[in-house]
This record gives structure tokens, C-alpha cells and sequence, in this order.
């Protein structure tokens, strides 16, 4: 029986409405949880994994879009994050347990304890994973400190960990743009003591990390999850030691250089937050959920019977995911442009100016939501950059390459362009005017 969890037919702006009209729908046939499942994670539209920590460890999964699941495994200790690179191989991190980290290479049915590939070796679990790709995943521990990065370069054979105890007094969650440039989320001070919300930014792949904001006017607080519906524009939610009456989150539209505090009026102390859309969001997590049409400048308090939403997951701007004592499904929503390609494949449109100094414009259309990878090579097979890599919706998409150089002048050069779809991958060569 279809429940619609958020109501949204009541709240949204007409024109929204009129657009989108997108409805959270409860999957029946997911698993029950009278606390939560910590965290849902999809690596494509059909294939997903939760993972439920209290009453005991388990693994479900999905192969249908969430409507049906199967508990594919029952590990030990308190299941608190999972991140996938595939159908097969993923990894869950544990909390309150020996075994602190989980990986599979079957969908989940077996569960290999691989802590000790953790070196040094870390004090507590991880609360956060964030899958790069299938050789760089990232992992952040622990909501109640001390705080620490792990990460692999190799698949998941080997992880090293980073003592960020300097920075923050808790770690909850992280989020890669690329294998580089990434953001840490959690809390400075003590946990139950004067502790305010901070984000720590790195640019080199967690070798150094900066404080990009401490939130000090957000007391007994802590960051919890973020959220990034384009590579500019990210929001991070923020929960209370206590429970206020109002809450805040903290957004970026500069990829996470500087933030500013979103006041949340009736939003309370929040954990889960999502956003699908720069202007579409949510948050909830302690009894309260709300929803903002408008990039958090109003907010509406809505009516639920679940306000324990953990961890919200989108794959592009047209589907999600969201893991609260059941698991809960957004879309897919109506895509703008659908008519103008029902007949067309994924591939290039254009690429232009070309031959040209810079930027250049390379559109591309996609004939189904699918995971999409855009990038750049030399005559000699060499990557020079990467502009996109992540979920977009079917449809028509632009990315602007904007190849400038701090070196001064440059020769003309030809490079070759990469589209990798769900379709395969196609190229085209680019001409790049010196001067």
C-alpha cells in the first residue's frame, strides 16, 4: 500500500507543483527498524543496500528499486555506514565493536572484517563513507570523538588513517567531489560540553586539511550530514546536544570554501539532510522533518509518521532515497526537457567553440538516469582533467571546460574529449588555441 510520507501535494508552491509534484512513497516491503536504519546507499537506480545497527547488525538489499528486500547478511557490532563501488564490492562501518570495518565483494552476502588493514589503527568506528570510485573510497569516524579520515587508494586492500583530532572533536560525515578536493563534517570541543559545528576542507587528497567554518554561534552543537545537489551548492545539517525549537543548517554555493547558518524555524535538532535540487531539501531526524522549496529561505514543518530520517540519498535531481524506520523513495520526477530526446542515445550534442582558447562548451545528452563521466585526455593517453563525474537525469547537459593556465602562454594542442554513460564510451577531439 503506497503511503506518502512528506505530503508535499499540501506545501509545495503551485508552480512547483505543476512541474515536479514530488512525493516521498514509504517501500512497504522494506525493512522495519523502531530506532532507524543508519544509512541507505544505491549505485544505480535498482541496486541498493541498508544497513540497520540497533537490535543487531544487518545488511539488507535491493535489486528493484527498493521495492522488495532481502537481509543478505547479520554482522556483528553496530552498523552505522555504507558505501558501494559496484553490485559487489562495498563496505560498512561499524560502531562499538572490534571489527570497525566491513567489506564485501558479493553484494553484501558475506561480510569480511578488515580493520587490521587500517593502519595505524583507529580508536573508535566509522560514521561517514564516501565511495570516490572503485579504487578511492573515504571513511570518517566518530560522532563522539576522537576524530580520524581512513582512506584507500587500491580497492580497499590497504587503508591509512589520519588523526584529525587538531581540527575537530568529532567527525560525523564526508564528502568527495573528486579523489582530491573533499569536506569533513563534525564538531569542535567536546561533545558534551562547549562544541560548536565545523567544516574542514582538503585539496590534496587529505594529505593537509583547513578549517573552512566553524559555526560559533551555534552552541552544544554538531554537524551531522552533508548534502551537495550540484558541485557548487552544498548544505550540511546540524544537530543539538539538546532539543531547540529551531534549527539551522549551513550552506555553501562555492563548493565549500565559505558557508553561512540557514536558520530552520521549527526544525529542531536535525540529523539527516538532503537536498535534490539547489532549491528542494529536507531535514529531519529527531521527530521534526521539514522541507524548503526555495534553497532554506522558508521552511514548512510537515505532519509524518517518521520524523527519524537518518540519511537522505539522490541519484541525479530525479531519484532518492530515504533511511528512517523504513526506507522511503522521491521520484522519479518529470524531467524538463524529456520530449526532446525520446528518440535520441546517449552521446555528444556539441562540443563549441571548436577550435577555441577557452572555455568550451561540451553538451552531451543521456537517454536514461545513469552515472556519467566527462573527461579530458592528450594525444598520449594522458588524463588532464576530469569535469564531471556523478548521476544526472535523462535529458540534455552542458559542462563548461575552462582550460586556463597560471603558466602563461600555451601551444595550440588537440585533446580528446571522453563521454562514459551507461551506453559505453564515446569520444571527440577538442582543439585548444595557444596564445
Amino acid at each position: 500500500m503506497r503511503n506518502i510520507l512528506f505530503g508535499l501535494i499540501l506545501c509545495l508552491p503551485a508552480g512547483l507543483l505543476a512541474q515536479q509534484a514530488p512525493e516521498w512513497d514509504l517501500l512497504p516491503n522494506s525493512p522495519f527498524n523502531g530506532y532507524r536504519s543508519e544509512d541507505v546507499f544505491f549505485v544505480d537506480a535498482n541496486n541498493g543496500w541498508a544497513v540497520i545497527g540497533s537490535g543487531g547488525g544487518q545488511v539488507y538489499r535491493t535489486t528493484d528499486q527498493g521495492e522488495n528486500w532481502e537481509l543478505v547478511s547479520s554482522p556483528s557490532g553496530y552498523l552505522r555506514s555504507t558505501g558501494f563501488a559496484s553490485t559487489t564490492k562495498g563496505w560498512v562501518g561499524v560502531l562499538f565493536s572490534s571489527a570497525q570495518l566491513y567489506e564485501t565483494s558479493n553484494g553484501g552476502s558475506t561480510m569480511a572484517d578488515v580493520t587490521s588493514r587500517i593502519q595505524p589503527g583507529i580508536p573508535g568506528g566509522i560514521c561517514g563513507i564516501w565511495v570516490v570510485n572503485d579504487q578511492v573510497v573515504y571513511g570518517v569516524g566518530q560522532y563522539n570523538g576522537p576524530a580520524y579520515v581512513i582512506k584507500t587508494t587500491n580497492g580497499g586492500a590497504s587503508w591509512t588513517s589520519t588523526d584529525l583530532s587538531a581540527f575537530l572533536g568529532t567527525l560525523v560525515d564526508v564528502y568527495f567531489f573528486d579523489e582530491m578536493h573533499g569536506l569533513a563534517l563534525g564538531g569542535f570541543g567536546e561533545l558534551n560540553g562547549d562544541i560548536v559545528p565545523r567544516i574542514i576542507g582538503t585539496d590534496d587528497g587529505g594529505a593537509t586539511w583547513t578549517v573552512r567554518h566553524t559555526a560559533n554561534s551555534i552552541e552544544r552543537a554538531w554537524g551531522w550530514k552533508l548534502s551537495f545537489p550540484t558541485p557548487n551548492i552544498g548544505y550540511a545539517s546540524i544537530e543539538f546536544f539538546n532539543d531547540p525549537m529551531d534549527g539551522y543548517l549551513l550552506k555553501t554555493i562555492n563548493g565549500g570554501e565559505t558557508w553561512t547558518e540557514v536558520p530552520v524555524p521549527g526544525g529542531g535538532s536535525m540529523q539527516g539532510g538532503g537536498f535534490i535540487t539547489p532549491d528542494l531539501g529536507w531535514t529531519s531526524g529527531r521527530g521534526v522533518t521539514s522541507v524548503t522549496t526555495d534553497g532554506g529561505d522558508s521552511w514548512q514543518q510537515i505532519a509524518l509518521d517518521d520524523g527519524g530520517i537518518n540519511r537522505f540519498r539522490f541519484l541525479g535531481d530525479s531519484l532518492g532515497f530515504a533511511a528512517g524506520h523504513q526506507i522511503y523513495r522521491l521520484g522519479p520526477l518529470p524531467v524538463a526537457n524529456e520530449e526532446s530526446v525520446d528518440e535520441l542515445a546517449s552521446g555528444f550534442e556539441s562540443i563549441s567553440p571548436n577550435p577555441s582558447p577557452g572555455p568550451i562548451n561540451i553538451t552531451y545528452t543521456l537517454a536514461r538516469l545513469g552515472d556519467v563521466r566527462v573527461s579530458v585526455y592528450d594525444l598520449l593517453g594522458r588524463e588532464v582533467a576530469v569535469l564531471l563525474q556523478r548521476w544526472e537525469t535523462r535529458g540534455r547537459h552542458t559542462v563548461v571546460w575552462d582550460p586556463k593556465s597560471a603558466s602563461g602562454p600555451r601551444s595550440t594542442a588537440t585533446y580528446v574529449v571522453r563521454l562514459q554513460t551507461e551506453r559505453g564510451i564515446t569520444s571527440r577531439l577538442v582543439t585548444l588555441l595557444g596564445g
